[in-house]
Order: structure tokens, then C-alpha cells, then sequence
């Protein structure tokens, strides 16, 4: 589930990315997306201290903000989102460039223009995270640096390479969100990347961090088939 927000104070030109953005969907299967839309700079940036974005779709000329200006607060705050600016004018180039901007679609959108930009962010391995809320705040985790997800009673620790993250949730929460192959699912107590196995025997699985985990009974040739296969 990716989350997509659209700054924009022009209800034609919201509407028309929003179009935009379902016929992409129906021409590609497997994508799914919440869309949230902003008529203001300053609501944006209050709705990312609750919920982290994945793709900005700016306006250059919204409000007192404008969306440059806008791109810039978001950076400080995420680095990794794309960031589309879509306007009528083609003034600032070489901002949005400084910025990172994926694209910098002039209005009226050419379909074939947004479908690229929409193509080369969802075919970006930086495009998949693990949205979490840790002490008030949410936070993005990179979902190929978590190495293995273990449970403490109704809580559950996250462990990537930067960290440690303990939250709150179901085990088949995470799974859900997770939605990649390489992640092994032994029993209800833990998630292991199986790109961060280091060595497995029958008894046991040695991680990268040292850590060790009891190999699940009758479960050596299927996960020793899985390790050689993320191990390329």
C-alpha cells in the first residue's frame, strides 16, 4: 500500500490527476494506493506529522507557499518521497532538479508523461518502506533493511540495520504490509529476511547480527532452498 498526496488549490486540476492516477491503476494490475488531497501548503505538512507519503504530486502556485517552497519543507522531513511537480508554468527547472523532483510535468499532463512518472517510481526498490508509528511519530523503514521482526507479548520488535523499533501491532499486520518473497514466516513469533541469514543448520538459524533462532521442526530443506536463492 503506497500513500500518495496531491497538493493542489485547482479542483479541474486535482480532478484530472486523480484521473490520471485511477487509469494508471486499472492499467496496472497488483498497484494499490490511498490518495489523500491538500488545497493548502500548510494542511500537507500538518497531515505528515500523523501519516507518512510515499509520492507528492505538487502544484508550483498554491497559496502563500508555493511549490517549490513546499518540495523543500517535505525534504526536511523525508528525503526518500517522490516528488512530482505538475504546473502551468515551466519556470523552475532547475529547482525542482536540486530537489530530486522525479518529474516536472507541464499542465495539461500528457497521459504518457505521467504514466512514466508513475512507472519509474513504483519500479524503484527506494519505493518500498514499512510505515510505522514509534512514539508519536511516524516513521518509514526501508523494508529491505529489516533483517528479522520478533514478538514480545502485544508488542514487536523491528530490528533493521540502523536500529531497533518496538511497536505495538499484530504479527499479521506486518505480514501484510511487508508483501515480499524473502521474508520467512516460520510461526507467529517471528519474521526473518532471508537475505540476512548468515548460516543455517537443522537445529538453528545464524543471522548476520549473531542473532540465532531455532530452526522450525521439519522446515531445514525448505529453508536451506530459500537461503541459497536470496544468498545470489
Amino acid at each position: 500500500m503506497y500513500n500518495i498526496a496531491i497538493c493542489d488549490d485547482e479542483e479541474k486540476s486535482i480532478k484530472e490527476t486523480m484521473s490520471l492516477l485511477s487509469s494508471y491503476k486499472n492499467d496496472n494490475s497488483g498497484i494499490d494506493w490511498e490518495i489523500d488531497v491538500f488545497k493548502s501548503s500548510l494542511d500537507l505538512l500538518d497531515a505528515m506529522e500523523k501519516k507518512a507519503y510515499d509520492v507528492y504530486v505538487l502544484d508550483i502556485y498554491i497559496d502563500e507557499i508555493n511549490g517549490i517552497e513546499l518540495a523543500k519543507m517535505i525534504r526536511k522531513k523525508d528525503e526518500n518521497g517522490a516528488i512530482i511537480f505538475a504546473t502551468s508554468s515551466d519556470g523552475f527547472y532547475k529547482e525542482a532538479f536540486h530537489l530530486n523532483a522525479i518529474h516536472y510535468l507541464e499542465k495539461p499532463i500528457l497521459k504518457s508523461e505521467f504514466y512514466d512518472a508513475i512507472k519509474r517510481i513504483f519500479e524503484s526498490n527506494e519505493m518500498h518502506y514499512l510505515v510505522i508509528k514509534e512514539s508519536g511519530m511516524m516513521v518509514k523503514i526501508p523494508v529491505d533493511d529489516i533483517m528479522y521482526i520478533t514478538s514480545e507479548d502485544h508488542y514487536k520488535r523491528i530490528t533493521e540495520k540502523n536500529g531497533t523499533h518496538l511497536i505495538r501491532t499484530t504479527m499479521q499486520a506486518i505480514v501484510d504490509e511487508l508483501n515480499e518473497e524473502y521474508f520467512y514466516v516460520p510461526n507467529g513469533k517471528m519474521i526473518i529476511n532471508l537475505k540476512y541469514i548468515l548460516k543455517i543448520s537443522k537445529k538453528e538459524i545464524v543471522m548476520e547480527d549473531d542473532k540465532v533462532f531455532p530452526m522450525p521442526r521439519g522446515a531445514y530443506r525448505i529453508v536451506g532452498e530459500k537461503f541459497v536463492k536470496y544468498s545470489m
